[in-house]
């Protein structure tokens, strides 16, 4: 294993950042550019990715989009990239062990939002688009929805019951990826039920500020690749997301009968 140091990896990223705002700045399509996520925030280690947020003009955003993969290749460093088809983000990663997130926004379609309010760093706002941005959402609350909600448990319950399903079939491997799916839902509703709505889509650091006894039953949970011990690790899992889900149906009251979702539960908790 690579020994990191990591005053070299915040070097790194640093002389990438640089590198990126150079590049971007030097482009008169860019409108604006800046910095959010844990570098904005100042709770950033060495370990830190860069939350870059380039806004572009509205006839050269598709441009921007289709070669954000190829952006990120001519900086020095570069590694490799991964992406996804119909999006406008890419997420290159960089030698020794940076990565930076780059969201490429259509300067006519920014509205106000709840994301922006968060830390913000402006690197690059020549007409203050950034700036009026930020501002007009200074008093946007974040909400969850109730259909949000709704899906959250579908999708708790179902990867549950799959997780029973394969572990009883022997199919272990499988068991152990669907009991991630069920921790990702458990750690979605903690942030919800404590309106820790900012992070409601992104869980990393989530061991910093998860309820106790949901770090614990989620701690409890990891276990070898046994049926038995799946199970078993299925079934405390199921007890502290049974008290979850009344939680989340007191609260946001989604469109779904409670005792159903239950009842869903007992049948995989004996």
């Amino acid at each position: 294993m690579a020994n990191l140091d990591p005053k070299d990896l915040s070097h790194a990223r640093d002389r990438l950042l640089d590198v990126a705002t150079d590049h971007f700045c030097a482009n008169a399509d860019v409108l604006g550019l800046f910095v959010s996520g844990s570098l904005a925030a100042g709770s950033f280690d060495a370990y830190s990715d860069i939350d870059l947020r380039v806004v572009v003009r509205p006839e050269r955003h598709g441009w921007f989009v289709q070669n954000r993969r190829n952006i990120p290749m001519e900086w020095p460093g570069f590694l490799f990239n991964e992406w996804m088809p119909g999006t406008r983000h890419c997420v290159s990663h960089f030698a020794p062990f940076n990565k930076v997130d780059i969201f490429y926004l259509d300067a006519a379609k920014l509205v106000p939002s709840p994301w922006y309010r968060l830390p913000t760093i402006i690197l690059h706002d020549p007409e203050m688009i950034v700036a009026g941005l930020v501002e007009a959402s200074r008093e946007l609350p974040f909400t969850v929805t109730a259909d949000e909600v709704d899906i959250s448990i579908s999708k708790g319950i179902a990867a549950a019951h799959e997780t029973f399903r394969r572990a009883k079939r022997g199919e272990l491997v499988y068991a152990q990826t669907l009991l991630d799916e069920l921790r990702h839902h458990m750690m979605l509703a903690d942030d919800w039920l404590y309106e820790r709505t900012a992070e409601t889509t992104v869980l990393a650091k989530f061991d910093q500020r998860g309820s106790a006894d949901v770090l614990q039953v989620l701690g409890n949970s990891y276990c070898a690749l046994e049926a038995d011990k799946i199970l078993t690790a299925l079934s405390g899992l199921v007890a502290n997301y049974r008290l979850q889900v009344q939680g989340l149906h007191a609260r946001f009251k989604p469109r779904r009968p409670i005792d159903n979702d239950l009842a869903a539960l007992y049948v995989i908790s004996q």
